[in-house]
């Protein structure tokens, strides 16, 4: 159902023309069978006539009534919809099993060592009496924006068409990201930021998408990980025309992960 949801969005405006073809069409064909009831005198033209007349409006309505479902798709149903799920939290969020952890290398040692160390300095307090301070030392988080190497080449990114500096690929991800990039193409009428990975079955499920184009390096949108199980995704720029066909796309593979805990200054 949401995928459905999905692609009603995208094709929105495909829909627009369609309906707006038809309502036209029928309208035309209202008036004209309306004409040729005046003119009629027989009863059976008249009934054929009426017919006519009839179906056209049906059609009117119904044509109609498709382009205001779409509409209230494209602009209230998938937004909310994806607003639900990003907030929510997707199936499997909180499984922790698939877990993956980073660690930063420190001088003098390979960061994992300095994990469960744990170091007691004793200290006299100023009153004199007999306090201890107690350091525990623990591992430097990596921090978002570190590149993690050993992934695929990203795909398609080498044109200014659909290009990401942010996320870039291999980065680790484990707050809410402002997407940076181009997204620009001849006859360019929307782009989609899009996700695949553990939480959404392997498939590329639509975060977010935009009508405005980006010629130049700028913000694309947003990205809130708090809604996906940590692991490895590929995260996908995609561009379309006005035909609703994906002209220039950018695929890199980002990792998200657990935060991680806030050091605890010395003596708390």
């Amino acid at each position: 159902m949401t995928q459905l949801v999905y692609l009603i969005e995208q094709i929105a405006p495909g829909i627009y023309l369609f309906c707006a073809a038809g309502v036209l069409f029928w309208l035309g064909r209202y008036f004209s069978a309306q004409a040729a009831l005046r003119a009629a005198e027989f009863e059976l033209e008249r009934e054929l006539e009426e017919k006519q007349r009839a179906r056209a409006i049906t059609w009117t309505i119904g044509l109609i009534e498709l382009g205001l479902a779409t509409l209230a798709i494209a602009i209230v149903v998938a937004p909310t919809l994806r607003a639900d799920l990003l907030s929510a939290g997707l199936p499997g969020a909180s499984d922790s099993g698939n877990e993956q952890r980073f660690a930063t290398s420190t001088p003098g040692g390979d960061g994992n060592e300095a994990e469960g160390v744990f170091q007691t300095v004793t200290a006299q307090a100023l009153s004199g009496g007999g306090a201890f301070l107690q350091l525990t030392a623990v591992a430097s988080p990596t921090p978002v924006g570190t590149i993690i190497a050993g992934y695929p080449t990203p795909v398609g990114c080498n044109s200014e068409q659909a290009s990401l500096e942010v996320p870039a690929n291999g980065m680790r991800v484990f707050d809410t990201l402002t997407v940076i990039g181009t997204a620009n193409i001849p006859d360019f009428a929307f782009y989609t930021l899009e996700i695949s990975g553990p939480s959404t079955g392997g498939e590329f499920g639509v975060l977010d998408n935009k009508t405005s184009p980006m010629p130049e390096k700028g913000v694309l949108g947003q990205f809130a990980v708090a809604a996906f199980q940590p692991g490895d995704y590929r995260f996908r720029l995609a561009v379309f025309d006005s035909l609703s066909e994906m002209r220039a796309s950018c695929t890199v593979w980002i990792v998200i992960s657990p935060r991680p805990p806030t050091n605890t200054p010395p003596g708390g």
